[in-house]
């Protein structure tokens, strides 16, 4: 059995931390894209602190390239209260993202009405940072 989850383990790719900060933002904000074993999570904070940290996992269904040539997301839940969109390089992407607490906490029960705070309100410019695969 250990040596199977060793090849399990083996087989899995490794996957990177990608941080996305708004250009042009006063205070700036950041979007952090990880994958916590199977599901892919954005986490989202205002300003230089993580304080007010609000994080909402992706559907399963959700596309990830994360890469240091292309950053790209594209999730959506079958109900519409997330809906997240990456597209770019590391350099110079666009970041749109809705979630709705209203649709998603009957969904998840766990979530708290802070998940809005990922909201671009639309299409925004971010510079992204791929951190090497963990």
């Amino acid at each position: 059995m250990t040596a199977s989850l060793l090849v399990l383990l083996w087989l899995q790719p490794p996957t990177a931390v990608t941080t996305c900060r708004s250009v042009g933002l006063d205070p700036q904000r950041t979007w952090q894209f990880d994958r916590a074993d199977d599901v892919w999570r954005v986490t989202h904070w205002t300003g230089a602190t993580r304080t007010r940290e609000a994080r909402v996992s992706l559907p399963a269904s959700a596309a990830v390239q994360l890469t240091t040539a292309v950053v790209s997301v594209k999730a959506r839940t079958s109900n519409g209260g997330i809906d997240v969109s990456l597209a770019g390089t590391p350099a110079r992407a666009q970041l749109d993202i809705y979630v709705s607490y209203e649709l998603e906490v009957n969904v998840d029960t766990s979530l708290t009405p802070a998940i809005d705070d990922l909201n671009t309100d639309g299409p925004i410019g971010v510079t992204c940072d791929v951190a090497a695969p963990r």
